[in-house]
């Protein structure tokens, strides 16, 4: 019997195990049982979903960025202890803004790359690209430095240095350029999101 080439690239795209190896490792899950998982990967999808929308809204003024800020922001301080071994100043103001977006990474890569969850890794990723809406006020505040900081005061009255993205951007001769900063880093947070809500989408009614 013949196989058509319409059939043949049938078969290719509803067997997952003939693709190619890369594409099969960024979008072939590990079943995981709709009977089990399906609904509650439903409402996290919603979530998701409902989330970006409020933040597409309001940026960094969101409930949701509120929230979430509370719990990234004991991430930034740990992170700059962490990059606080690497001895360069600019290394450890920086490592702040990095850490909180490594982390949501670090969960996204635990959760795709063993369970081959790719809706929790969504739900990771997606985290960390809404950190760039965290981490963007920071950066449009750096030549003003208006922002209440966790001293309690603003970036003004504290000594050079304790304003993170100031220090960063005086350091490398960029601080005339804050704002065009903060509006790559609102974007790429804002594409970031839209892109996670449509990988979770996917794996929802892959599989």
């Amino acid at each position: 019997m013949t196989v058509s080439h319409s059939e043949a690239s049938s078969i290719r795209l509803e067997n997952p195990e003939t693709w190619p190896a890369v594409l099969r490792f960024f979008l072939y899950p590990k079943p995981l049982g709709r009977g089990q998982s399906f609904v509650f990967r439903v409402i996290l999808l919603i979530a998701i979903i409902f989330f970006t929308g409020q933040l597409y809204g309001r940026g960094y003024d969101a409930p949701v960025a509120q929230f979430l800020h509370c719990l990234n922001l004991p991430v930034h301080e740990t992170g700059h202890i962490v990059f606080g071994f690497f001895g360069s100043p600019i290394v450890t103001s920086l490592g702040g803004s990095l850490f909180q977006i490594i982390m949501p990474l670090v969960m996204c890569l635990a959760l795709w790359i063993k369970p081959r969850d790719l809706m929790g890794a969504s739900v990771g990723l997606w985290w960390a690209f809404e950190n760039f809406i965290d981490v963007a006020p920071y950066i449009a505040d750096a030549l003003h430095m208006r922002m209440t900081l966790t001293s309690g005061g603003t970036g003004a009255e504290a000594p050079y240095g304790f304003h993170d993205w100031n220090f960063i951007l005086s350091e490398t001769g960029l601080l005339l350029k804050y704002d065009t900063i903060s509006h790559v880093t609102y974007l790429i947070g804002y594409v970031g999101m839209g892109i996670c809500v449509a990988w979770a989408a996917f794996s929802l009614f892959y599989y």
